[in-house]
């Protein structure tokens, strides 16, 4: 086996976003990614294409074996040189019962979790969202010079002056003794 392809929905931010990781990792098979709704890929497979969004998602490797769901996603990991080891644990008697619901579960709410992840956007959409927030979360907050007086108090500041410093506000010795003397 020395390739596969990789059939997804191209419509899915999630699936969009797990493309662009996947073509950065370093992989021991090359891969190939086809939307699963494309012409192409009807022609290319026809019976394994979709009309619509795909249900899951399908790997095909040039061999002819044809993986879907959690299988899918596990021979998707086998590809790549730092998630091997992974792929042979999840594929494992032991746990591939288990992984197939994780993966179906990602699978079935795909769509909902590019919405909460904000995966769904364009491009353009998500970089306005991410300068916005970013704004938004660096905005300066003038300080006060002097810390507001609890209410029903008179006190009056320590120091008089422009913009004083938290030590200029610390009372000297002889202000601390008129103040406090008995």
């Amino acid at each position: 086996m020395q390739k596969l392809f990789i059939l997804y929905d191209e419509r899915c931010g999630l699936c969009r976003w797990a493309r662009r990781w996947l073509e950065r990792q370093p992989a021991f098979l090359e891969l190939e990614f086809l939307p699963a709704d494309h012409e192409e890929t009807r022609r290319r497979f026809p019976a394994l294409a979709s009309q619509g969004r795909p249900d899951e998602l399908v790997v095909v490797s040039d061999e002819g074996g044809v993986y879907r769901g959690g299988s899918a996603w596990v021979m998707v990991l086998y590809a790549l040189r730092d998630y091997r080891e992974w792929s042979l644990r999840l594929g494992s008697t032991a746990l591939l019962p288990l992984a197939r619901p994780m993966f179906q579960l990602l699978s079935t709410h795909r769509g909902a979790l590019s919405r909460w992840l904000r995966l769904d956007a364009d491009d353009a959409t998500l970089q306005a969202c991410l300068q916005s927030e970013a704004a938004a979360s660096c905005e300066l907050v003038p300080i006060p010079a002097e810390p507001p007086s609890p209410p029903g108090s008179s006190a009056t500041p320590i120091s008089a002056g422009p913009a004083p410093s938290a030590l200029s506000r610390i009372p000297s010795r002889a202000q601390w003794t008129r103040q406090f003397s008995l």
